[in-house]
């Protein structure tokens, strides 16, 4: 395809604004038109010229000028946006998660299998360089076989307490690092065990943190941690650790480390310099790249990297993590 791109997006809240203001300023693609059942966030939304706005989706899918949609909704209402997208023959990018059940995670997977159109789940840490060459590094055997992986990504209680009634922190912050060990892995999971607690969100009735621990079929062992109760006054948005061990070495990410601090009379602070920092007025980072794979996967037709039935398993992994949770006992999957 040697025209660029045309893409809608809906959902456009914090993250959704951030896609559409890649496409707006992308070489490839352009924006044109959003979709958000919020008539504020339409009306707040300032990226691009002439971009047609709609509260209802629909609207937005019957249009025969747009080639892909990202949907950037709330977790749980992913279903009818990619459906209807698949049904109006538009390839489609779904942010994490894919859904919030195994069933819902299908239900897209054959649509737009019968659609002929490309599904995608936005991963960022598919993207992260530092994450990306760990992974390449375990692939290519540089520590020999694996033994067992921890992760941890935990986060601010001024998150939770934005997003509780929308997400978890399983879906919120454990997708990402639930993914990247199957992709290091490359093994199905087969037993998961999993454990959390209400605390400091009781009265929101989430769970302030959530771990976890995986058996993949191939004997690898993962140790999960996932909490999103930190103090609300910590310097950086997110604290992110992920250790690799070896029969033959080890590797480690501090995947929160601040590049920048800034220090003022309000205290200290760490802006965001890898997912989506602004240069020269563009959004540059992490988010861009991934949005790009996906505009040239697109174009030139290929793959995504993310592709549904990765979300799927992710998805899978979570459900099961809930169950035992539910039930106290290991779930096999």
């Amino acid at each position: 395809m040697d025209r660029k791109i045309r893409a809608g997006v809906i959902g456009i809240g914090a993250f959704g604004s951030l896609h559409a203001k890649v496409y707006a300023e992308s070489e490839f693609a352009e924006l044109v038109a959003v979709a958000d059942l919020n008539q504020e966030c339409l009306s707040n939304f300032k990226a691009g010229e002439g971009v047609d706005r709609y509260e209802d989706f629909r609207q937005l899918l019957d249009r025969d000028d747009i080639d892909v949609v990202n949907v950037c909704t709330t977790d749980r209402l992913h279903l009818e946006p990619v459906l209807g997208a698949a049904s109006a023959g538009k390839h489609v990018l779904v942010e994490k998660p894919l859904a919030c059940t195994v069933k819902d995670c299908d239900a897209m997977i054959q649509a737009t299998a019968d659609a002929g159109v490309k599904l995608m789940v936005g991963q960022i840490l598919r993207f992260d360089p530092r994450y990306c060459v760990a992974r390449k590094a375990i692939a290519g055997g540089e520590i020999g076989e694996l033994v067992h992986l921890y992760a941890r990504r935990n986060n601010s209680v001024i998150s939770a307490r934005a997003r509780a009634k929308k997400t978890s922190v399983l879906f919120f912050l454990g997708v990402h690092d639930i993914y990247f060990a199957n992709w290091c892995v490359g093994a199905p999971v087969k037993t998961v065990f999993g454990l959390s607690h209400k605390k400091v969100l009781k009265d929101l009735n989430t769970p302030d943190t959530t771990m976890a621990l995986l058996e993949y079929e191939n004997g690898t062992i993962a140790s999960l941690e996932f909490s999103w109760v930190l103090p609300a006054n910590i310097p950086s948005r997110i604290e992110a650790r992920f250790e690799a061990v070896g029969t033959a070495g080890q590797i480690n990410i501090d995947g929160g480390n601040p590049t920048l601090e800034m220090v003022s009379e309000d205290g200290v602070s760490a802006p965001d310099t890898a997912y989506a920092p602004e240069l020269e007025g563009c959004t540059t980072g992490v988010l861009r790249d991934e949005i790009s794979h996906f505009v040239d996967c697109v174009r030139n037709d290929r793959e995504p990297a993310v592709t549904g039935v990765d979300g799927r398993e992710t998805v899978r992994v979570v459900c099961a993590i809930n169950e035992s949770i539910q039930s106290g006992r290991p779930v096999q999957l």
